[in-house]
């Protein structure tokens, strides 16, 4: 061994069989051990988890081929649903309700009463003079509804 004494750790026996700066063997073996133990430990979890998701792959396989009419169908699930797209059934309504502003129809045929383009409409009120304000209000569209502690009542609006 070495006659120069290493300031830092100390000197170096005479009888040594290695550096005692280094790691000591057994806790080297040790680590080594319980590392291979871990990746033996790793390698199982892995291969099982694998085995487990190739398992159900193989059952979907399986019932896609007894009834490969099915495969791809979606059931539609029963009772209430939320809406899918409620953006495009916004517009939908919205082009439904500009279609019965803009277009003729009937409303009910059995008593002769049609719907008329709004513009239509505007422009015949505009022509026959429309609505003055000297007319009597229809029956109770001069009252509201209110609650007190009478109970429900009506007064007229002011």
């Amino acid at each position: 061994m070495s006659t120069n004494d290493d300031l830092e750790y100390g000197p170096t026996p005479d009888d040594a069989e290695y550096e005692h700066t280094d790691i000591e063997p057994s806790i080297a073996s040790k680590f080594a051990v319980w590392l291979g133990v871990a990746m033996a430990l790793s390698l199982g979890i892995v291969y099982g988890t694998f085995w487990l998701f190739e398992g159900q792959t193989e059952d979907a396989d399986r019932a896609a081929m007894q009834y490969p009419l099915a495969v791809g169908q979606i059931k539609e699930p029963t009772g209430p649903r939320l809406q899918v797209q409620p953006f495009k059934d916004v517009y939908q309504l919205k082009r439904a309700e500009q279609d019965k502003l803009t277009s003729y129809g009937w409303v009910d045929q059995g008593t002769g009463v049609v719907r008329i383009p709004i513009e239509d409409a505007m422009r015949l009120i505009g022509e026959r003079g429309g609505i003055s304000a000297s007319q009597p209000a229809a029956d109770g569209l001069g009252k509201f509804v209110q609650d007190s502690s009478a109970g429900r009542t009506s007064a007229p609006r002011h």
